[in-house]
């Protein structure tokens, strides 16, 4: 018995084989290319976004440079052209003693940077000798076991408190309260009382100095995702 073959339908068969075939390479193209185009995309995006932060980075750079350009013009009038904060002689001598010198350095060392308790008890009885208050006390606690001098990203001043009293003239305790507010620390007499007669006066003042961690300046990096 011979088989019979049918030649029109074989031929259909290996069509719709070929048809399933390409159908199946062209899906899978085109499934490649919307993969292929969507990393594309989403890495053009990140580099839209690298470029971006570059260029606000470089815009920030321009701009500090700029400000300090403006912040040394300010820095050396303010030196020279204005006269002694604290009354004293503007001298750009390093080794000149308060009342005298640079307005810069007397701001920068208007508020130390540590909180030094027996330097400030040194200062002020240098004040106090300096203008011959008899039987001088500085009164004070010592907070360095729990304030901190680290710098910080905002700084603020730390007040701290002393009370001062000894004995002198009339024009003694003047002096004194002159020279406190001539001094390059600032000292805010938040008190003062005076008793006896103008030669011999007994003077007892609260005051208020301060001291202001440094503050940090550092850079920093950006994740640009």
């Amino acid at each position: 018995m011979k088989a019979k073959f049918d030649f029109k339908k074989l031929n259909l068969d290996r069509g719709q084989t070929r048809m399933l075939v390409m159908i199946t390479a062209a899906v899978a193209v085109s499934v490649f290319c919307l993969l292929s185009a969507k990393a594309l995309w989403s890495q053009a995006a990140y580099h839209r976004q690298v470029l971006s932060a570059k260029k606000e980075a470089v815009k920030q750079l321009k701009s500090n440079l700029d400000t300090i350009e403006t912040l040394k013009t300010q820095y050396d009038s303010f030196n020279s052209a204005n006269p002694n904060a604290i009354g004293g002689k503007n001298v750009a001598d390093a080794n000149a003693a308060p009342p005298d010198g640079e307005n810069g350095r007397i701001v920068l060392n208007a508020l130390p940077a540590k909180y030094d308790f027996p330097a400030l008890i040194s200062s002020v009885t240098k004040i106090m000798t300096i203008n011959r208050i008899g039987n001088p006390g500085i009164a004070g606690s010592d907070q360095s076991a729990t304030i901190s001098s680290q710098p910080t990203a905002n700084p603020q001043a730390v007040e701290i408190p002393l009370s001062l009293s000894g004995l002198t003239t009339y024009s003694g305790a003047q002096n004194l309260v002159r020279d406190l507010e001539r001094s390059i620390r600032p000292f805010d007499i938040t008190k003062l009382q005076l008793s006896g007669s103008s030669a011999s006066l007994s003077v007892s003042a609260s005051v208020t100095t301060y001291f202001q961690p440094a503050k940090i300046l550092s850079s920093g990096t950006k994740e640009v995702k």
